[in-house]
């Protein structure tokens, strides 16, 4: 019985690592900067700034982590029609990561 107890226990830790690999990982705002200043990644004021003139709307919320080895912003915009609407950019471009297209909910800022 302790044998086989063991053998759970250890198969469970050797799984340990696979599990804390796939799960995103937020980063602190002086690791950011650091990110930001080397070039490794946009800021998110730039990155905002180019979204908002695809999707105007107030940001409710915004994340930085990697996945992957990827760096992500993960940023939740509220459109002026009021729907949320919920983007994943590539930190290092600011492009659209997922989903690959604005939904149609998001407006262009108008000038």
């Amino acid at each position: 019985m302790k044998i086989a107890f063991y053998l759970c226990l250890l198969t469970a830790m050797l799984h340990l690592p696979t599990a804390f690999a796939n799960q995103k990982i937020e980063i602190q705002h002086y690791e950011a900067q650091s990110l930001v200043s080397s070039g490794k990644i946009l800021s998110l004021d730039v990155t905002l700034t180019s979204i908002q003139a695809m999707c105007h709307g107030k940001l409710i919320d915004a994340h930085l982590y990697q996945d992957q080895g990827d760096w992500r912003y993960e940023i939740q915009i509220r459109t002026n029609s009021g729907l949320l609407v919920e983007l994943l950019l590539d930190a290092s471009t600011g492009q659209l990561a997922q989903p690959t297209r604005l939904p149609a909910s998001c407006n262009p800022e108008t000038l």
